[in-house]
């Protein structure tokens, strides 16, 4: 036990120099949460709450952790001091579709032709339970040049929790992207409450709660609230069970509540009202992470898990009032409009590899009175990237040649809608086939990047918002062509 504190203290405090705990790890970076979230030492620690803190990052990465070093500039010492620039990062992308998006980006969207992106961040940090961290992102096309100020949060610990005020993102579940929350999503003013270590009682439990503010103009509700909270159980090391509830509210000409109304916000207690004051858009779920054991026949496995999610945007439980106490079967609670998603993760030597599927209905991430824009922000889901009436299977495989050059490929195809329903027939549905390719070289504190992309689709969407349709019978072929060098400073 003595050595295990000592190689930390060494792996922290001289190898990065790490002072800071409380910096995230922008969920984006997705290299190095693939690597956190399939080391030896992941199946110890929660790990479907994003983002991490800087020292749970590097506590998960464990042997993992040197194919990721330029990433981790931002945990430095002393304990007090300012970074300006921390790092720097340009993105250009070539594509010839008229809008599209990357997956998992924070919001990262395309035009026609020609697409840059600068990114800057900086940070301050005053002592080891308060820091400052920023972000901005420029951007470039033939229609429109922005400056956005991406991110920003004011950050304190104390005892095991931390609170943070600012705009940020945060990606919940145990896939490749939330469900109801996903790193897909454009960062939003927030104040959040989460554990930065476990509460210890019968296993392991963290907890995250948020409330956003979704400052924008839509064409159903201006500004709309968001509410989150994600409770995660971790009894043994080969099991995570979590649940995950999230309301869209209020906004422009909806109601206000009192501070204790928020109880009924967060138990969906009165939702069921059609137009009453309750009559929000509240979607949950339940998931399950289970760790297999076949590294004791396969000796270059690392970490095997299986997970499986299921949720919905609406609820037949005992707590609410019209259902009169009505327990259903197996937790009390029944899910309507259902979303589903279930994957594997197997890591070796040198390979992490992601098998995922996910559905969604029709009447997921869409409500009669959040009833055009829905579940989004700036025009990019704020759940599962595609949307409502998915769905979605992909393959993805990452391989290292060694700590500094690694490929990954990912074969993936989704269909919307994906299903009919009893009222409603949908006379035309896009599937869409995708194959990417990346390769990713590291030369000291530089980060190079190269990037292809091929869609091919039978039908298309023409609508680029994930809550509509506007199917035509027309196949398209697209392509998207890019590359990234970042400076860690």
């Amino acid at each position: 036990m003595k050595f295990r504190y000592i190689y930390l203290y060494i792996l922290l405090v001289v190898t990065f120099g790490y002072s800071n705990p409380l910096i995230n790890l922008n969920t984006e970076e997705t290299e190095v949460y693939d690597n956190a979230v399939s080391s030896i030492s992941s199946q110890r620690y929660t790990v479907t709450i994003k983002p991490f803190s800087g020292y749970k990052t590097i506590m998960l990465l464990g042997e993992n952790v040197d194919r990721v070093k330029p990433y981790l500039n931002t945990f430095e010492y002393p304990f007090r001091y300012i970074k300006p620039l921390n790092s720097f990062t340009t993105k250009l992308y070539i594509t010839n579709e008229e809008y599209s998006f990357i997956e998992g980006q924070a919001g990262l969207k395309l035009r026609k032709g020609v697409n840059l992106f600068l990114i800057e961040d900086g940070l301050l940090s005053i002592g080891e339970n308060f820091a400052v961290y920023y972000q901005f992102r420029q951007n470039w096309n033939k229609k429109y040049a922005k400056f956005e100020f991406l991110r920003w949060y004011l950050k304190f610990k104390f005892w095991k929790l931390s609170v943070e005020l600012g705009r940020d993102n945060v990606n919940l579940g145990p896939g490749e992207y939330g469900m109801l929350l996903s790193n897909n999503a454009y960062p939003f003013p927030m104040v959040k409450i989460q554990t930065e270590e476990s509460l210890n009682f019968l296993g392991k439990w963290d907890f995250v709660f948020l409330r956003g503010w979704l400052v924008e103009d839509r064409k159903d509700v201006d500004n709309p609230n968001i509410l989150a909270l994600r409770i995660t159980w971790k009894p043994k090391d080969w099991l995570e069970i979590g649940g995950t509830k999230t309301t869209l509210y209020g906004g422009d000409g909806r109601p206000g509540y009192s501070l204790l109304e928020y109880w009924d916000l967060i138990t969906s207690s009165k939702d069921n009202v059609s137009y009453s004051k309750f009559d929000n858009d509240s979607l949950a779920q339940w998931d399950i992470s289970l760790y297999l054991p076949l590294k004791k026949w396969f000796k270059n496995v690392k970490i095997a898990k299986f997970y499986w999610l299921e949720g919905g945007s609406d609820v037949t439980a005992f707590w609410q009032e019209e259902e009169n106490g009505e327990f259903r079967l197996p937790f009390g609670f029944q899910f309507h409009y259902w979303c589903y998603q279930v994957g594997f993760l197997l890591s070796t030597q040198k390979s992490i590899f992601r098998l995922e599927y996910a559905s969604t209905d029709d009447r997921v991430f869409i409500h009669h009175i959040y009833n055009y824009e829905g579940y989004t922000y700036k025009g990019v889901s704020l759940g599962y990237p595609y949307g409502r009436n998915i769905q979605s299977l992909f393959f993805k495989h990452r391989y290292y040649f060694d700590n500094t050059l690694s490929v990954e490929y990912k074969l993936g195809a989704f269909k919307q809608p994906g299903r009919d329903r009893v009222a409603v027939k949908f006379p035309i549905k896009m599937t869409r086939y995708y194959a990417q390719f990346l390769v990713n070289k590291k030369i000291g504190n530089f980060i190079l990047e190269g990037f292809f992309r091929l869609d091919k689709t039978d039908n298309y969407d023409k609508n680029p918002l994930p809550t509509q349709f506007d199917m035509v019978e027309e196949d398209k072929t697209f392509y998207i062509l890019g590359f990234s060098f970042s400076y860690r400073i």
